[in-house]
């Protein structure tokens, strides 16, 4: 069976719901709790942003086939990379410069000089916004659309979870090639010193059948996707499988029959999708990167980033309809990891986060176009929230110094290309500090009845939980205005 394996590194949830509550220090910009409640009160009040569906009934065309969900786990500096304030005061610019794109009037960081040729090809949402500035309780809304029932700290999955957009897709997209609809790669988003990973990224209440399946890496640099648990033992053939899976069928049946049958369902649903993976040679050799040529792999970047996107693109040639691929465990200093930049947040960015990330995410876009891939391919780059506008202010986590920015949900940006968007244009903005939503807010629930729908997927499609009770897949309404 796909397993990962890895070491362990550091949270940075570390503070009680009373510190939570203790947004101090930022009055200096006139932003206070005061100031955080009131602007989400006139948010919730005001009309639905202009470009949002207002209604499921207002159907969007779907063009997408398959999704590429890029999730940069920590928190992405939204001020730093996508939209950038270079008039703010120097206490909220920062160090570095905004560059003209390919698209006249939009500027994005000067440490994106790749993305920025490419600007024709996505949009950003510089609107993003929810109320929570924790890591857990922002992936699972991101990941599922859906608030966090359990918003304390480093929340463990749970069976009662909402199901995670890749398993709602694999609840309402059959398998096509012998792989599950929903692949994740190549861990879990988490801080490594968890013993478990964040809730929000499974089938929750849907059931196992339904997660994503977890591929990693045989080598903690990301370059070989060549796993040896797909492949049957020497001494079992075919035919013996086949053997063992009659006698396994027989011993369900019979189980069946005398009590309940769900684990049953459950079990023989995860078999059949292993057995797939193991009769099927394309299937797996999707995960085999030695098939793509050296300057390609090259062209991509040979970190974990590159060519996790490279194994992305692979896998929706083979038929998955949403990939997953988080951070990886890049070695960062446990004080700041992944993109959770406490301290050093500019040359974390300039020398660790930004490079690989604007090289990778080039190569996939322009990959996507050459093989005619894009049209149909929904590409999305997002994180849990984005960073304070004061650099160096305490928000949740005192470990945030005069060179970092702490967490910050209240305005923060996302990209998205292919599978329908319209590139070349920017959705919403942020006031004149990044602070807070000015224009077109979106939030989670909005951005996850998009890709259900660029993919074919009405959100307003009904599933249950375990006690019978219906929900709608998506409480949101998809962003119109990108498509």
């Amino acid at each position: 069976m796909l397993r990962l394996v890895g070491k362990p590194t550091q949270s940075c949830d570390g503070l009680t719901r009373r510190e939570m509550l203790q947004v101090g220090g930022l009055g200096v910009l006139g932003v206070s709790l005061a100031d955080v409640l009131a602007a989400r009160e006139s948010q919730a009040a005001a009309p639905r942003a202009r470009g949002l569906a207002e209604t499921h009934h207002h159907r969007v065309e779907p063009r997408a086939k398959s999704c590429i969900l890029v999730f940069l786990f920590g928190g992405p500096s939204h001020i730093d990379t996508w939209d950038m304030k270079p008039t703010a005061p120097s206490g909220i610019r920062g160090d570095f410069n905004p560059i003209a794109t390919s698209v006249p009037g939009i500027q994005i960081c000067e440490h994106f000089p790749q993305l920025a040729q490419r600007m024709d090809k996505f949009a950003i949402v510089r609107s993003m916004q929810h109320p929570h500035p924790r890591h857990g309780y922002g992936l699972y809304y991101m990941m599922t659309g859906r608030p966090h029932l359990r918003p304390e700290i480093d929340a463990p999955p749970q069976p009662d979870d909402f199901p995670c957009l890749g398993s709602m897709v694999a609840k309402f997209r059959s398998s096509r090639g012998g792989i599950h609809p929903s692949v994740t790669l190549p861990r879990w988003a988490k801080f490594d010193d968890l013993p478990n990973s964040y809730a929000g990224q499974n089938g929750g209440f849907l059931g196992g059948s339904f997660h994503p399946w977890l591929v990693t890496s045989n080598k903690d640099d990301g370059f070989d996707y060549q796993m040896p648990g797909m492949e049957l033992p020497v001494d079992v053939g075919l035919n013996r499988l086949d053997a063992r899976k009659g006698l396994l069928d027989s011993l369900d049946r019979r189980v069946a029959a005398i009590g309940d049958a769900t684990p049953v369902r459950t079990t023989d649903s995860l078999y059949s999708q292993a057995m797939s993976l193991v009769t099927s040679p394309a299937a797996r050799g999707a995960f085999d990167l030695s098939h793509e040529p050296a300057n390609l792999r090259d062209r991509y970047g040979w970190h974990p980033i590159g060519q996790g996107l490279l194994l992305a693109r692979r896998l929706v040639e083979a038929g998955v309809s949403l990939v997953t691929v988080n951070w990886h465990r890049d070695g960062s200093n446990v004080k700041s990891p992944f993109w959770d930049t406490h301290v050093d947040n500019f040359t974390s960015l300039k020398d660790r986060l930004i490079p690989p990330t604007d090289r990778a995410l080039s190569a996939l876009l322009d990959d996507l176009h050459a093989r005619g891939l894009l049209d149909s391919t929904l590409v999305l780059v997002m994180g849990e929230f984005g960073r304070t506008p004061k650099i160096g202010r305490v928000v949740m986590n005192a470990a945030t110094n005069a060179s970092g920015r702490d967490h910050w949900p209240y305005a923060y940006s996302v990209l998205l290309a292919g599978g329908g968007v319209r590139g070349g244009q920017v959705f919403g903005s942020s006031d004149r500090i990044g602070a807070y939503a000015a224009d077109n807010p979106v939030g989670p629930a909005d951005l996850a009845a998009t890709v259900l729908s660029q993919l074919g997927i009405d959100p307003a499609s009904e599933i249950r939980d375990r006690l019978g009770r219906p929900h709608r897949l998506a409480d949101g309404h998809p962003i119109t205005g990108l498509l």
